[in-house]
């Protein structure tokens, strides 16, 4: 190299290319914005009065306030409304009611092959088992 530039070294103009990198994506980020399901931080480590009313009270976007899908009588359609249940648990439970001629207790979708404690703790306010 000749001229002002020939006393850069090689890993000096390495250096260069990625601060240079570096920059370009940081004026991206900040114009764009942070992806999609990107963590932000709200500074305080305190929830928020709206993450905080979201813990209290589950997402059930298919079903009316108040409404309790009865197990022994749910149709897939039905089963597929509450949060977490799609086709294959849905059916999957249709298939555990058979079986056992009838839920005697909501605690029995435990034995439904996919559905944990997790599962049953996030749909137990919208179902229930008439004999």
């Amino acid at each position: 190299m000749t001229g002002k530039f020939a006393k850069i070294s090689r890993l000096e103009w390495v250096t260069l290319l990625l601060t240079a990198c570096f920059a370009a994506g940081t004026l991206l980020w900040f114009h764009f914005g942070p992806p999609p399901g990107a963590v932000t931080f709200t500074g305080t480590g305190e929830p928020t009065a709206a993450e905080q009313q979201a813990e209290q009270t589950p997402e059930a976007p298919g079903l009316l306030e108040g409404e309790r899908i009865d197990l022994n009588t749910a149709t897939l359609s039905d089963l597929t409304r509450l949060p977490g249940i799609g086709e294959k648990k849905g059916q999957a439970i249709l298939d555990k009611r058979t079986e056992l001629g009838g839920f005697q207790s909501v605690d029995q979708l435990l034995e439904v092959r996919g559905i944990g404690e997790g599962i049953l703790a996030r749909i137990s306010p919208y179902v229930t088992v008439t004999p």
